[in-house]
Parts: structure tokens; sequence; C-alpha cells
């Protein structure tokens, strides 16, 4: 069988063909990647992207970065939307399916290739429990995928937007300078692209420099250049912030099945990321350490790993 899969995020709507198939399982073909900037609407973009397929894929699995409730779909972080029965009519496909993006990266976690993930940190994973996904892109998104029977169960979450908890002077100094622009300082207001944007700018504040705006993206690259100190100090506290969210979160979930990070944002601050202090931070919350130690953190390199996760979800 072969479908049509998307992963549309705040920034890039991805495409791919994909085969569902025993024995080799998934795979993907005409890849494909755009930028939600670039068009006005989801409609154009999957128009555009089937302009350059010599196919007619009658069924489609679409992962997106918002809630779905019923029919209308509305993207948490661009302004695209759409109605599921529009999009079926308009480019006749029998079915369509449309999941929210973690709940998608979730379910395909067991259907990636080895050369999407790397090993953060060893331990011993309890089968039993849940494993716990999570990680900052455009947003904060987090899923938990629970052992049932054959088959997992996906519980996509909203865990990104609890409240932010600091744990340092500095921190406590950051949550007050956002404090005056958010009256809730959510954990995706600093583990976001936004959220990066956020530390650095609040660092500049609190240190009474004369900054000039970054994006995450430059701040992340002046930040592995090593000139600017004010970028690698926001990268640095980005990971360590990071490191003591998904500790909170495994603790609320049981998560001892062990955790994936995902996201965009931590594979481009690779060298830094892996400097930080995320695994004592991790680790960091008093007689819980012992609870949290047996757990394997892995982290998702490359793009894309939705679209397994989308065929896997619709091929159920």
């Amino acid at each position: 069988m072969t479908l049509l899969v998307a992963d549309i995020g705040g920034t890039n709507a991805r495409f791919a063909m994909a085969q569902c198939a025993e024995p080799k399982g998934l795979t993907l073909t005409h890849t494909e990647t755009l930028r939600v900037a670039d068009f006005e609407s989801f409609e154009a973009a999957l128009r555009h992207y089937l302009t350059g397929i010599d196919a007619a894929p009658l069924k489609a699995a679409i992962a997106v970065a918002a809630p779905v409730k019923g029919d209308w779909v509305a993207f948490t972080n661009n302004s695209w939307a759409f109605s599921q029965i529009q999009v079926k009519a308009d480019f006749g496909f029998e079915e369509v399916i449309v999941v929210n993006d973690f709940e998608a990266l979730a379910a395909g976690i067991a259907h990636l290739p080895g050369r999407y993930l790397t090993l953060v940190r060893a331990g011993q994973a309890n089968p039993k429990a849940p494993q716990l996904v999570i990680g900052p892109g455009t947003g904060l998104g987090q899923a938990l995928v629970v052992p049932s029977g054959d088959t997992p169960s996906i519980i996509p979450t909203q865990g990104g937007h609890v409240s932010f908890a600091p744990r340092s002077e500095m921190e406590i100094k950051i949550l007050n300078t956002l404090s005056r622009e958010h009256p809730h300082v959510s954990a995706e207001l600093l583990l976001s692209g936004m959220g990066l944007e956020n530390i650095y700018r609040a660092l500049c504040h609190i240190k009474g420099d004369t900054h000039q705006r970054l994006r995450a993206a430059e701040i992340s690259e002046a930040a592995l250049g090593g000139e600017h100190p004010t970028a690698a100090q926001a990268a640095g506290l980005f990971c360590n912030i990071l490191g003591a969210v998904v500790g909170d979160a495994v603790l609320s979930a049981g998560a001892l099945g062990g955790v994936t990070l995902a996201g965009g944002i931590v594979p481009k601050i690779m060298d830094v990321f892996l400097a930080s202090d995320f695994e004592f931070h991790f680790l960091s919350k008093g007689p819980m350490r012992q609870y949290l130690e047996p757990v394997p953190i892995q982290l998702i390199t490359q793009d894309g790993a939705a679209l397994y996760g989308a065929a896997a979800l619709s091929s159920r």
C-alpha cells in the first residue's frame, strides 16, 4: 500500500510517499521539505508537492503541530488552517487521517532506521513502563508511548505548557523578565525556537547589554562559533533547562521506559548540548535521583521522523 504522508510544523511542511509492506516495514520515497512561509495555505503546499509526484495516492496521513479536535485543523504556531473533509474532496483521497505531530512522532520511533537516533545516556529501560517523547522545535511537543499488548497506546499531551520552574538565581531573573510580558511563563516559552530567543533577550536585559536582535538560528550559530558569550550562555541555559524539564516529565509520567528527545533545535546545537549540564539537571531531583538513574535517553538527529509515525498510525 502506498500513501501520502505529511508532517506540518510551525516552520516546515514535510511530505513523502510511504510504502507499508512486510517484511521491510515502512519505507519513504519522494521526500520533500517546504517552508510554511512560502505558501499561503496547507492546500497550496500539498498541491505543489503533488505536481512533482507521478502518482495519485488515495490515502493521506497528516501529522500536524496542533490539537486535533473535529474536522477543522488550525495550527498553533503558523497561520494555516484546513478542513479535513474539504482536503479529502479537493484532492480525491478516499481517506484522510490527521493526528497530532507528537502522537505521530511517538508512533514512529519503533520504525525509525538506526541512523536517525543517537544515544545520549545509556540505561536500562523498563519495558512495562511508558516511554517519553519530548522535544523543542517551533514549540515544545510531548507524548507518551504506553505498553498495551502488541500495539502500544500513544498519548499526546500538552506537557510543554507546564509552568517554568527556575532552579538558579539567573533562571529566577529570566522568569521575572519574561513575566513582565507573559501572564503565564510556560516551559515552551524557554524551550522552543522562540524560547531560545527569549532566553538570549532576557540575558541581554539582565546584563545591561545593548543587543542585536537575533533569531534562534543566529543564536545557535553564534553559540557554536564561540565568538558571542551571551549567545553561548543562552544555548547552554537552554540545554540545562531542557534537562530539568525532561526529568520532571519522567517523574510525572513514570516514564521509566526511556526518553526520546526530538525537535529541530537540539541537533543544530549538538556540540553545545553534549558539553552542557543536561544530564546533571535531568538527575538533579533530590531523593528521586535514584528513580531516574536507569532511564536511557536517545536523540532523533534527522528530520522526517513524524512521517514514519503518520504512516504507522495509518496502517493500524
